[in-house]
């Protein structure tokens, strides 16, 4: 199954049909992993019922706050921040492999923050690495774009999770000095100070042609953390990064794929179109009614269910409580679900937790 998965991922999605891959993964997981076929027994679920991967059942992602109880021993985890719910709500993602997950993570992210192919550019990291903090799966990917994609690396997040905001504005300095484009890699919330105090001492750094800032994490409503607008003004006021080249990402522990903003892809390609977010093509995202969990029409608003084939080993159906709303060839983002809106969510989680 792993290897059907990388070869769809290599060849963007053109080694099979997806639809096929779905329902043979859906059989897979429904075999392997005794959580997750009790939900969908519970559902009328089963392989043989289940003839289109929009009727795949999605669990919750609170499931992972448990183990799923998968039958092979795990050489990886990663663990949510636990900035939403606190620590003791993390969630765990258990993984035999990291071939799958890399090449997911660096191939959609060439294709939407790279499409224009600037070559090796300097790195700052305002984030978690692989180093710093090994159970992250953010700082994973960090980890391997900066490798992958960069020429001189500077990381100014430590361990303890605290930004080294001095340094990386002497480091962002020198580089606008040169003609090297700069990738900047970063949490919202880092990225936020870091403007805070460009804007407050008064500075602007003018970044050479074609640098870039990628973000992650949003504002989740903390004091200080510039709004997604305002990430793109101080982008362009503070750097001199222009809003197209200024790419926020989404993502979650409990999936091996990620969502990146289409503006500069647009840009690229010549494209006049809302900004949305995009998965990989090994990745289908559909809007439900947070009640009924089915789904909704139009742009109306619900909650976001994904099916990221890269979670060959764990659970492809994803149920997440983000709020959002289809928007041109993507999704927008508007915030996370609460009380009642949950309803269709908790009802699933309250099968599982039954099963255990």
């Amino acid at each position: 199954m792993q290897q059907r998965v990388l070869d769809f991922i290599e060849s963007g999605g053109s080694s099979e049909p997806f639809e096929r891959l779905a329902l043979d993964l859906f059989a897979f997981q429904y075999h392997r992993v005794e959580l997750y076929r009790r939900l969908c027994d519970s559902r009328g679920a089963t392989p043989a019922s289940v003839h289109d991967w929009r009727q795949i059942p999605a669990i919750p992602a609170d499931a992972f706050k448990q183990p799923l109880g998968l039958p092979d021993a795990a050489h990886h985890v990663f663990e949510s921040s636990g900035t939403t719910h606190g620590p003791e709500q993390r969630s765990i993602h258990e993984l035999t492999s990291l071939d799958t997950y890399r090449r997911s993570s660096l191939r959609h992210f060439e294709d939407m923050v790279l499409p224009d192919a600037p070559g090796p550019m300097d790195v700052l990291i305002l984030g978690p690495t692989a180093a710093t903090h090994p159970r992250s799966s953010l700082g994973r990917m960090f980890s391997w774009c900066a490798e992958a994609f960069g020429d001189q690396v500077e990381v100014a997040f430590d361990a303890s999770g605290d930004a080294d905001v001095d340094g990386a504005i002497e480091w962002l300095d020198r580089c606008s000095r040169g003609h090297k484009p700069v990738l900047i890699l970063a949490i919202t919330s880092a990225l936020s100070i870091l403007f805070t105090l460009l804007r407050r001492r008064n500075l602007t750094l003018r970044l050479p042609a074609d640098s870039r800032i990628v973000d992650t994490g949003g504002n989740k409503a903390r004091p200080g953390v510039l709004s997604p607008a305002g990430i793109l003004k101080a982008g362009w006021r503070h750097l001199h990064v222009p809003s197209y080249l200024s790419v926020n990402e989404y993502g979650m522990t409990e999936m091996l794929s990620q969502f990146y903003d289409d503006a500069l892809l647009s840009r690229f390609r010549g494209w006049l179109r809302p900004r949305a977010k995009i998965g990989p093509v090994w990745v289908r995202t559909t809007v439900v009614d947070p009640a009924t969990l089915e789904p909704v029409s139009g742009d109306r608003p619900g909650i976001l269910r994904h099916l990221d084939l890269a979670n060959w080993e764990t659970i492809c159906a994803i149920q997440t409580l983000d709020i959002g709303r289809s928007v041109g060839a993507g999704f927008q983002v508007l915030g996370r679900a609460r009380g009642a809106d949950r309803r269709g969510c908790s009802e699933l989680l309250a099968v599982i937790e039954a099963s255990t």
